[in-house]
């Protein structure tokens, strides 16, 4: 992607260019290493053309994917990473807000920033103030920032929110594009399947009816199959879209949530990833709590909301209740060796000995966040023979219903 941008130093220097990135991150991260801030930014039009909603009358797609995503963590990123450097620089919190929306490109965010700017001028906190943005904000975005106002320390903490969002966003970029490659097999095996039902096996069927030949259960189950696609396929494809949101919807509720769970962490392939995505997160961001100034209890709370599974999350309120009754963080991880590594309890219990929790922290995530991006680096490796395997046994179910009754009929010739 081409990126038109303006960037300027503490000093005040100004640099503008057009330059070609992979996101707007790598762009940040390129002139942060420079020691300068992004003022303004635009993606630039490539010179490839192509059929735009927009352009022909209707609603952009743009906008549509905006409220069904919100605001990415990429754009959240970008914000607390200038918002760091301008307070830092000793431009007042309204200001930087306002030049800040200005260069926001989602109307989401913008429309968020303006209100959240609005406020402050009218002397709520800026903690307060974006509180009522739970959606764009999470809680522990929140908690910090009201412990660095508290402490006069507004631009390091969010310095540490911008580091925590830009590792928690290559670490999703990593799972998704480990993701791919199993997902595009399944839909492409799928579809081939699909048209086999429909066109091949309805032949043979007219061909096992001709010749007159008894079936066996397995090639009757296989017609039964393709007849029902046949005549049913408007119902099933209409059906689809409403079976995926009842799904997601089953996942939201506490028994889908324990179920998915369950499932993920007891698959070969993807139990040790979990373990290592979970114990990276758990140590990011109790990590970033602790070193912004949040007591151990309630970043413990915050780091529960912030993961998704349902075992980690259930854990570590349990572990809560421990602390509370007089145990160390070290001894309560103990008593969940199926979810936390040897390795990050002595960590930890090494921090907590040498008043270091925070840094020993820090250290865990690097170290698991590293794992987790070899792990899915090696994804395909590992998921390829699994894919295989799996594809061969269809194929081949499918290919011994078919044969066999013609086999049968040749030998009883």
């Amino acid at each position: 992607m081409l990126f038109k941008y303006k960037a300027k130093n503490k000093e005040g220097e100004v640099k503008e260019g057009i330059e070609e990135f992979a996101s707007q991150v790598d762009l940040a991260r390129k002139l942060r290493a420079e020691d300068f801030y992004i003022v303004e930014v635009e993606q630039k039009d490539t010179g490839k053309k192509g059929f735009s909603l927009k352009k022909a009358g209707s609603l952009d797609i743009n906008v549509i994917l905006e409220k069904i995503k919100g605001v990415s963590l990429e754009e959240k990123m970008m914000f607390s990473r200038n918002l760091a450097v301008m307070i830092e620089s000793g431009i007042n919190l309204t200001r930087s807000l306002d030049v800040l929306q200005r260069q926001t490109k989602s109307p989401t965010f913008k429309k968020a920033i303006i209100d959240i700017a609005s406020q402050v001028k009218r002397g709520v906190n800026f903690s307060e103030a974006i509180t009522s943005y739970s959606k764009i904000f999470s809680r522990l975005y929140s908690s910090m920032v009201k412990v660095g106002e508290a402490t006069g320390n507004l631009g390091e903490t969010l310095n540490i929110l911008a580091e925590q969002l830009e590792k928690q966003h290559e670490l999703r970029s990593k799972i998704k594009g480990a993701m791919t490659y199993p997902i595009v097999i399944m839909v492409a095996m799928t579809i081939v399947g699909i048209l086999m039902m429909v066109t091949i096996v309805p032949q043979l069927e007219k061909v096992f009816n001709d010749l007159g030949i008894d079936l066996p259960p397995t090639t009757e189950f296989v017609l039964l199959l393709s007849n029902i696609i046949k005549k049913f396929w408007w119902a099933i494809f209409t059906s689809l879209p409403f079976m995926f949101y009842a799904m997601f919807k089953y996942f939201k509720t506490e028994t889908g949530s324990k179920t998915l769970a369950w499932i993920l962490m007891h698959t070969p392939v993807f139990k040790t990833l979990v373990k290592k995505i979970n114990n990276a997160a758990f140590s990011r961001n109790l990590g970033s709590l602790i070193s912004g100034g949040v007591p151990i209890l309630e970043g413990l709370e915050i780091t529960s909301d912030t993961l998704s599974n349902f075992f980690y999350k259930n854990s570590i309120k349990n572990i809560i209740d421990q602390i509370r009754g007089g145990g160390s963080l070290s001894m309560a991880l103990e008593r969940y060796p199926h979810l936390f590594t040897p390795l990050m309890i002595e960590m930890i219990q090494v921090g907590e000995e040498a008043g270091k929790l925070a840094n020993l922290l820090d250290k865990v995530a690097q170290f698991y966040e590293g794992e987790v991006s070899d792990t899915t680096a090696n994804m395909s490796s590992i998921v390829e023979p699994i894919l295989m395997i799996f594809i061969g046994s269809v194929v081949g179910f499918f290919a011994v219903s078919i044969m066999q009754p013609i086999y049968g009929m040749l030998g009883s010739l």
